[in-house]
Parts: structure tokens; C-alpha cells; sequence
């Protein structure tokens, strides 16, 4: 038999005869289905799908060349062929829908974790309500549980599943997430301004111990923006406490930005400030001052690589849940600014033990 791929080939289905399929070499014409251009790469496999593979394995088509007529990979077919494959091995499209959809109706129909349990579904909406994440809760769940749910156990992921797959996602829980998002997405860096910074120093440079954050005293800072606002915040965090200090700034230049810095540094023993790293933003551009005043010394992020600060980049995105890019910062006080930090500050966290970061800090300075 001639290859499919050498001719155009039309496909018409008989549904009353399930197994009945008809190869109709024509023109666009004709009102049937075109068996190249049902590609659905990403996509569970389609009835349509299921019947085109049929046809094709009763040709006697390789798996690779099925999956190339499909735009699908060569083991998704693959698994389909062997998942739903009869007793006797043969593949038949009616059988391998109906097993997939009685897969499919089996996990929907099966119960999570939370939906069993009354008492631990309502504890974790409070703890996520208060504020929460999932990770944190599943940690206080172990370390500190509650008396009425001792010795019971949920792991962070299951929570995050039940939010965003399970009865969660009809109770709109995920606005209490740290992104508030419905879903997971693909993650996608933030690009950094190109600016001129005199003696500047490369993040490459900076001692080992920094990035092993073995020593407390090693700091990040950024700046949050709010468009169409001269109004700024500026953030400084300490590596290994994770211990946070928030700023407000009227227009966030290189001054306004040093004098926030000062005043974070001055409320600290000396000892407590060692390094503080940049990205390459202006706001860094008064380091220099910084570095001959509290001896200390600064570093810069690659350029368009504002990750290799990622503590405090993870930070900015826990203020952005309460204040959003579209924020009217002329509504927000001070007080307002200092609670938010406060808030970050007495959040336990997973990395510390589930202590938090006013908890460390305390320790260390004594």
C-alpha cells in the first residue's frame, strides 16, 4: 500500500459502524475530515485520533510514522497503543475510547485528601485565609499541629492539587496563593535597565560563604515599581534570616533609595551588614557612599539576570499580594508599609525550620 504521507487523503468515519472506516482520495471539497491536520500536540488523545491510529496500525504503519502523521511524539502513541490495547493485543479505537473514558471518570470521581477529611479541610482554608501557603501549612501541620488533627498529615502539593484541580478551585481559594493565579505557569525572568554604575563590582566576585549563606549579614535589595507612579518601594533582605525591611519612596532615585539603605543599616548591629548586592538598576548608583561610610561592600547582578537575587526578587512577589501593580500608593500610609514587613517577618518559613524570620534574626544578634 502506498504511504499516506505521499498523497493528500481524506477520511470519512461511519459511526453506526464503528469499524468501518472509508479512505476517500479527493479534493477539499469533499465534506470529510483531513487525517494531516489533526495534530494535537499537548492534548489528551482525541476519538478521532484513536480511530486514525486504528486505520494506520492495520496498515501496517510504524509507531514513529503515526506519531509524525499525528504531530504527536512517537511515545505518546507509543503508551496509548499499549495502555488501552485489548486482551488479545490488538488496538481497537471503540475499546480505547471507552477505557478512556472510564479512566477518566475513576479520577473524577475519586476523593482527595481534603474532601474526606471535614476538620483538616476547614483548618487549612483558615490557615490559607490567614495568609498561608500550602508549603507552610503542611509544615506547621507536622512541627505544631493543632489537637484535634494530631497525627494527620498533608503534603504541600496535595493542597496546592486540591486548590487548583479539586473542590478548591469552586471556592475560589487560589486569590489566597501567593500569585493568586487559578493555575500554574511557566516562569518567565524579568529584564533588568541598562545603567552606567561607577566601580561597580560583579556578583562573581562575592565570597563563596554569601551564596552557601553560612553567615548572617549578607543582604539583597530591589526596588518595587507601580506604573504610571513616581512612588516606590524599596526592599532589603537579609540571605540567611530571610528577615525583611520594607521602604517607602516618593520617586525611588539613587538618594532616596541610599537614605532608605541608611536607615535599614542603622537599625541593625554594624556586624549585621556585611555585603548588600544589586541588580543594575539606578537605584544602586550611590553604593560607593555606602561602602566608605559602614564598611561594607557591594555587588551587581549580571545584566537581564535579576534572579541571581532571588531572595528578595521572591520577597517583591509576596508584597505584590497586597499591593498590586495597580495600586493607588497615595491611599497607602506608612503604617500600612510596616505592617506588611512585619507580616513577612513573623511568617514561618520551610527553609528555617518553620521558624520564623524575627525569630532567627533575634537569635542571632543576641
Amino acid at each position: 500500500m502506498t504511504k499516506l504521507a505521499k498523497k493528500s487523503y481524506f477520511v470519512k468515519y461511519d459511526y453506526q459502524v464503528a469499524h468501518s472506516i472509508l479512505i476517500v482520495p479527493g479534493s477539499p471539497q469533499t465534506p470529510s475530515i483531513c487525517i494531516h491536520c489533526s495534530g494535537m500536540q499537548g492534548h489528551p488523545i482525541s476519538c478521532l485520533e484513536r480511530q486514525q491510529i486504528e486505520f494506520r496500525l492495520k496498515a501496517h504503519l510504524s509507531v514513529r510514522q503515526i506519531a509524525r502523521d499525528l504531530k504527536r511524539r512517537h511515545r505518546v502513541i507509543q503508551y496509548e497503543i499499549h495502555r488501552h490495547a485489548m486482551r488479545n493485543g490488538t488496538y481497537s479505537s471503540v475499546f480505547a475510547q471507552a477505557h478512556a473514558d472510564q479512566t477518566r471518570e475513576r479520577r473524577r470521581k475519586r476523593k482527595r485528601k481534603l474532601d474526606l477529611d471535614e476538620d483538616l479541610k476547614r483548618w487549612v482554608i483558615s490557615e490559607l485565609e490567614r495568609g498561608q501557603s500550602p508549603d507552610v501549612i503542611a509544615g506547621r501541620l507536622r512541627v505544631e499541629p493543632p489537637p484535634y488533627l494530631k497525627n494527620k498529615t498533608i503534603s504541600h502539593e496535595a493542597i496546592y492539587q486540591w486548590i487548583q484541580k479539586g473542590e478548591g478551585r469552586h471556592l475560589g481559594l487560589h486569590h489566597f496563593l501567593l500569585l493568586g493565579r487559578p493555575r500554574r505557569q511557566k516562569h518567565r525572568s524579568r529584564k533588568a535597565r541598562k545603567t552606567h554604575i561607577p566601580e561597580r563590582i560583579s556578583i562573581h566576585e562575592r565570597p563563596e560563604g554569601v551564596e552557601e549563606r553560612k553567615e548572617a549579614g549578607h543582604w539583597e535589595s530591589d526596588s518595587i515599581i507601580f506604573p504610571k507612579q513616581q512612588e516606590k518601594i524599596s526592599v532589603q533582605e537579609e540571605r540567611k534570616t530571610r528577615y525583611v525591611m520594607v521602604h517607602r519612596l516618593s520617586n525611588g532615585s539613587a538618594e532616596e533609595t541610599e537614605q532608605a539603605l541608611i536607615k535599614s543599616i542603622e537599625s541593625f548591629p554594624t556586624p549585621i551588614w556585611k555585603t548588600i548586592t544589586f541588580d543594575n538598576g539606578g537605584e544602586g548608583a550611590c553604593h560607593k557612599r555606602l561602602k566608605e561610610r559602614f564598611n561594607l561592600q557591594t555587588y551587581f547582578c549580571d545584566p537581564y539576570a535579576s534572579y541571581q537575587k532571588g531572595s528578595v526578587e521572591n520577597t517583591n512577589r509576596i508584597i505584590r499580594r497586597f499591593l498590586p501593580r495597580n495600586t493607588d500608593m497615595s491611599h497607602i500610609t506608612d503604617r500600612d508599609i510596616y505592617e506588611i514587613q512585619e507580616r513577612i517577618n513573623n511568617t514561618p518559613r520551610k527553609i528555617l525550620g518553620y521558624k520564623t524570620p524575627k525569630e532567627v534574626m533575634a537569635e542571632i544578634c543576641g
